[in-house]
């Protein structure tokens, strides 16, 4: 029970701090589209294995991207799993390079049994992040520059209960359960520096979500000859209408000789407009192969039509995105005593995508490689899970910028035998 007691503890603490730190997940002046950057499958595990999901299980991992999964947890165990991510960024355009870092609190999961045939699951994780500063500066005849500044910063998290029931031996189906929550503050501001004839202008606008979303899987695991197991698994979510709010203002300014910026006419002016933020219909698939205890091997397709996103009746620059990923776990030797490093679980993967986002004629690619370790503790079923994946998304074609990142993710999964009926004599 004490220990049962720390968790608790541990989970409110990391609850607070995930809510507090939201606002400082991510540099990308593409997470100005849309409702930001979408977080997919980024738990040290999932990103290990070029973030695949639909088709492992484990009971000793948090599957949230196929709630079918939840079915591997064993019936008398606990899953606990929290993690950290940090990100070094490079932004490139043709005529310039910045580099920027941040870090942030990334998931809190659980896991636990029960029936016979139903398990579930908790967690808090990300669903989008926006964060970004752009500048963009141009001259005109007859006016000099005009400089264009960008910025928005917030993002979208994501609780949820999710459930996982065999209705077979070797198939399973389950759904999340999911509460969207978070707001994002989005800027934009025109300067004209070298005109006394022109004002600076300035709009802001906050965009609040608050609603439920549901997404939904299955999952056939069927053991072959000689301990091995064939899995696939299916995953998709109906598109949501989810309820939002935005608040917005936009007004003229100068700037004063000590640079404190002074309001002076408000050209318009909204609070609490309510209306829908569609978020749309995502589907996939998956098929792998493993070997208790020794390999496993998965393959991954999602797609999502997001040329129906809308917000408040809006359309955005936004085209379907795919996604092709695949992964890979070797164990040397589970029950190795002398050589730590044969008992270490080692992990590779790739993930393409052709993002949602289509700017100046040209849909963004994206694509990145991921290494990881599963790092197990001494005489328990406890790990350290460290991944790390280097991407690219975007091109310096057409004025875009590219993104080079490198992502730091630390996790860990805590697995305990609590369901256990004690006797006494």
């Amino acid at each position: 029970m004490p220990n049962r007691s720390r968790y608790l503890f541990l989970l409110i603490g990391c609850l607070t701090a995930l809510t507090t730190t939201a606002q400082i997940r991510i540099a990308s002046p593409y997470s100005r589209f849309g409702i930001g950057d979408l977080a997919d499958n980024n738990n040290a595990w999932n990103l290990g294995m070029g973030q695949t999901s639909f088709a492992i299980r484990s009971p000793y991992h948090v599957n949230y991207g196929n709630p079918a999964s939840y079915t591997a947890f064993d019936s008398l165990s606990f899953v606990f799993e929290g993690g950290f991510n940090a990100d070094i960024v490079q932004l490139s355009s043709n005529a310039q390079t910045a580099t920027s870092n941040y870090a942030s609190l990334g998931y809190i999961l659980f896991g636990m049994p029960v029936t016979r045939w139903w398990r579930t699951s908790l967690g808090l994780i990300p669903f989008s992040d926006v964060g970004y500063n752009v500048l963009n500066l141009e001259e005109y005849p007859g006016i000099g520059y005009v400089a264009r500044i960008y910025r928005g910063a917030g993002g979208v998290n994501r609780f949820y209960w999710g459930n996982g029931f065999k209705l077979w031996k070797s198939f399973s189906i389950g759904f999340n359960f999911s509460y969207l929550f978070g707001n994002m503050e989005r800027e934009a501001v025109v300067l004209f520096p070298d005109s006394i004839y022109y004002s600076n202008v300035k709009v802001k606008n906050n965009v609040t979500i608050n609603d439920i979303y549901f997404n939904y899987g299955i999952q056939y695991h069927g053991r072959l000859k000689n301990n091995l197991h064939l899995n696939a698994g299916a995953v998709f979510a109906l598109e949501s209408k989810m309820n939002a709010q935005t608040d917005y203002v936009a007004h003229t300014f100068f700037i004063g000789g000590s640079g404190i910026e002074y309001p002076k006419d408000t050209l318009a002016i909204g609070e609490g407009y309510k209306g829908k933020i569609v978020i749309p219909l995502m589907a996939g698939f998956g098929i792998g192969m493993e070997k208790t205890d020794k390999w496993l091997f998965s393959v991954d397709y999602r797609w999502a039509n997001w040329k129906k996103f809308t917000a408040f009746d809006l359309t955005d620059s936004l085209v379907n995105s795919q996604q092709i990923s695949a992964g890979a776990e070797f164990l040397p030797d589970i029950n190795s005593f002398n050589n730590y490093f044969k008992r270490i679980q080692y992990r590779i993967g790739f993930t393409y995508k052709n993002t949602y986002l289509k700017l100046r004629g040209k849909q963004l690619h994206e694509y990145a490689v991921t290494v990881g370790f599963g790092l197990p503790l001494r005489g328990v079923r406890t790990a350290v899970n460290v991944s790390v994946q280097a991407g690219i998304r975007g091109t310096t074609e057409a004025d875009l910028i590219r993104e080079t990142y490198l992502r730091f993710i630390v996790g860990f999964s805590i697995y305990e035998r609590w369901f256990i009926k004690r006797r006494y004599y």
